[in-house]
C-alpha cells in the first residue's frame, strides 16, 4: 500500500511537471496567451496599448494635454509700451507714436482717415465743425488731463492752426493740426514719444 501510495504520488507529480513544462514559458516556447486566456486575463484600458493595427493609442493623460502654439518673441510679460502704441516713427519734428495711446481724446462725432500727409499719430474729420471752434475743444481737453497748452499758432495761408502741448515730462510734447477741407476740420496728431517714456 506504501509503495503504491508513493507511486501514484509520483505520477501525479510528473504529470503537474509535464503540463507546466508544456505550456509554461522557455527559451525555445515563449508564452503565448490562448484566446481563452486573452479573454480571461485583465484587459487593458480602452485609451491605451495597442490597437488592433498595432499602433499605440494614447493614454487619457497625453489626450488630456493642450495643444499650444507659442507666439514668437512673447514672454508672456507685459511690454511696458503703452495700450495702443504699437510702434514709433522719427520725423523731422521728432519721434512719434504711430497710434495715439488709449484715452487719447478725440473731437466728439469725428471720424478716423487716412488722408493726413506725411506719418501721423493720429487723423480725423470733424464733420461741420470749425477750425476754431475745435482748437479751442483740444485746448480744454488736454488741460483737464495734466497738458499745458503751449502755443496755438494764428491762422496759416490755408486757414490750418497748430496747437503745441506739453506736459511735466520734459520730453513730452503733442502738435495737433487743424486744417479747415470743405466745411470741415481734419484734425492731425503728432504725439511725441517722451509722453509714453520714450525717447522724444
Amino acid at each position: 500500500m506504501r509503495t503504491f501510495g508513493r507511486t501514484l504520488a509520483t505520477l501525479a507529480l510528473a504529470g503537474a511537471v509535464t503540463a507546466c513544462g508544456a505550456a509554461g514559458p522557455s527559451a525555445t516556447n515563449p508564452a503565448k496567451p490562448s484566446a481563452a486566456l486573452g479573454s480571461a486575463a485583465p484587459s487593458a484600458p480602452a485609451s491605451a496599448g495597442p490597437s488592433a493595427s498595432g499602433a499605440v493609442r494614447p493614454t487619457p493623460v497625453q489626450t488630456a494635454l493642450p495643444e499650444l502654439t507659442p507666439v514668437p518673441g512673447d514672454t508672456g510679460e507685459p511690454s511696458g509700451e503703452p495700450a495702443g502704441a504699437g510702434g514709433t516713427t522719427v520725423i523731422d519734428w521728432g519721434t512719434i507714436l504711430d497710434k495715439v495711446p488709449d484715452g487719447f481724446p478725440v473731437f466728439p462725432g469725428a471720424s478716423p482717415t487716412d488722408f493726413a500727409d506725411g506719418p501721423s499719430s493720429g487723423a480725423w474729420f470733424a464733420d461741420g465743425g470749425g477750425v476754431d471752434a475745435v482748437a479751442a475743444w483740444y485746448r480744454t481737453a488736454f488741460e483737464e488731463r495734466g497738458f499745458s497748452n503751449k502755443d496755438l499758432s494764428s491762422p496759416l495761408e490755408d486757414g490750418s492752426r497748430v496747437l503745441d502741448t506739453v506736459s511735466d515730462l520734459p520730453e513730452c510734447r503733442i502738435q495737433t493740426t487743424f486744417r479747415p477741407v470743405n466745411g470741415s476740420t481734419m484734425i492731425i496728431v503728432l504725439y511725441g514719444a517722451g509722453c509714453a517714456g520714450g525717447e522724444g
